[in-house]
């Protein structure tokens, strides 16, 4: 049989306690349990699984009030949050490369893994773009300035290439030609 929990009252061990808790239980606790049976959870309607928990709107940084406290302590959180969020997904993005990788091998992981090669390279270069080289202590105020900033240099500069596609490209090409010039013995040629 299994143990009660703590909130069971169990019945037998005083007549005092049993009558106390009956007599509570028949004037308190047995309408709000029809109440919410019958009333409340049918009006509620079917549930539905969420998987993911859903935030509400909070403000950012950009949009508080100058005193606003609790407007910069909702973005701060809000702000860490997503960059825990970003930082997993960069990992889970890094893990799934390194299966292709183990899996197809190193010299096929070039042609056949660039999917999952391109997605981990855009992924942690919008990373290091939003959250790069701001030291330790930083908060989303020193993003904010950090993403203004750069808005105000691409646009000074827009012929730079920020994420780096084309020096990724030429290492892709150079260690194409590289495995490509390695003798392969007779039996495999």
């Amino acid at each position: 049989m299994p143990e009660p929990s703590s909130l069971e009252h169990v019945y037998g061990l005083n007549k005092w306690s049993d009558a106390g808790y009956s007599t509570i239980d028949t004037l308190y606790l047995r309408p709000v349990r029809w109440f919410h049976r019958n009333i409340v959870e049918r009006l509620r309607g079917s549930s539905y699984p969420y998987y993911h928990r859903k935030f509400g709107p909070v403000k950012t940084i950009d949009q508080c009030e100058v005193q606003d406290q609790t407007c910069f302590y909702e973005s701060e959180m809000t702000y860490l949050r997503e960059k825990r969020i970003d930082t997993m997904v960069v990992e889970i993005l890094h893990d799934r490369l390194t299966r292709c990788i183990a899996y197809e091998g190193r010299i096929d992981a070039l042609d056949k893994c660039a999917k999952e090669k391109d997605a981990l390279f855009e992924s942690h270069a919008n990373w290091y773009q939003k959250y790069g080289e701001m030291g330790v202590p930083h908060s989303c105020v020193d993003a904010y300035m950090k993403q203004k900033h750069l808005m105000i240099w691409m646009r000074r500069h827009p012929e730079v290439d920020l994420k780096g596609w084309a020096i990724e490209r030429d290492y892709e090409q150079k260690t194409k030609d590289y495995i490509k010039s390695i003798p392969m013995p007779m039996e495999i040629r």
